[in-house]
């Protein structure tokens, strides 16, 4: 199988391309910057995120995980639209590439995220809810849009907040409760929909390999877990205490809109992952947590 991924160096993409490579799969990486490797399944193509470089070849799969930090940078008007823009410009980019290539690949991933459901949700939702109305959501449903135009089957993993060891969010996370500065935000009563990143490279092999997936499949953990809980559970995992809390309105002052990342959150179902009958390696935060700290 060869696969294209544009996002590769990524956190998630790194940990994807060290899946498929083992499986000698062929893999080529687009990177901004000039890579080189020893590693005779992957090569990287250097690319300025909004077209495909010339003589790219011929891929079974397209994997699209690019996109500027929606959690990195305070979101000014400039920043705001680096978010957009570099996710519209590199699936435009892979979408004309699949519906001008001579043999159509066979499916398109193009990464999603759980932040299209909005952050006004008590509930679980599953991917039937509708969109959200704040920033993130409307980036995420006019990424889907874009890459809805491939003409080939398309999947869009809606990724949840992705937990491994050697980068995401635990990288600035496991500092903190380290030192004993760890907490809840606001109530701590928001949904926190977690998944283990090898389950993330997991499932989205599922889907490449699984010919009547189509559309969106969230990639959260089926455990129902707020903020408060997650915080907890960290704190346990590592052998220290939990007892701080940042208010809302501290959020505000420090974070402005983005603060709705903190206080904000989603309790997310992998209802048609379930319903695919894909299984989870680390279904409990627990275990999950213990994994990447151990």
């Amino acid at each position: 199988m060869k696969v294209l991924i544009t996002g590769g160096s990524g956190f998630i993409g790194t940990h994807l391309v060290k899946s498929l490579t083992a499986d000698q799969h062929q893999v080529a990486v687009l990177t901004r910057s000039k890579k080189s490797t020893k590693n005779r399944y992957l090569s990287y193509l250097q690319w300025d995120g909004k077209q495909m470089p010339m003589g790219i070849g011929l891929y079974d799969v397209v994997i699209n995980l690019a996109g500027a930090s929606i959690a990195e940078g305070r979101w000014t008007d400039d920043r705001k639209k680096e978010i957009l823009e570099s996710r519209i410009n590199a699936t435009q980019a892979c979408v004309e590439y699949i519906n001008n290539s001579p043999n159509t690949p066979e499916v398109f991933i193009s990464a999603s995220a759980v932040g299209y459901y909005g952050i006004e949700h008590d509930h679980p939702v599953d991917e039937s809810a509708s969109p959200g109305r704040d920033f993130a959501a409307e980036v995420v449903t006019q990424w889907e849009i874009e890459a809805h135009k491939a003409k080939c089957r398309t999947v869009l993993p809606r990724i949840g907040l992705v937990l491994g060891e050697d980068g995401g969010m635990m990288d600035k996370m496991l500092p903190i409760y380290q030192l004993y500065l760890g907490g809840k935000f606001a109530s701590g009563k928001q949904g926190f929909p977690w998944i283990h990143i090898q389950d993330v490279v997991k499932a989205i092999r599922f889907l490449i390999e699984e010919e009547t997936a189509e559309g969106p499949y969230n990639l959260a953990a089926p455990e129902k877990v707020d903020q408060e809980t997650f915080s907890h559970t960290l704190a346990k995992s590592l052998e220290v205490k939990d007892f701080w809390t940042i208010p809302k309105f501290a959020l505000d002052l420090l974070f402005g809109e983005q603060s709705l990342l903190f206080w904000g959150g989603q309790f997310v179902i992998p209802k048609a992952l379930e319903e695919a009958q894909f299984e989870f390696d680390f279904p409990k935060l627990r275990p999950a947590l213990d994994d990447i700290v151990d």
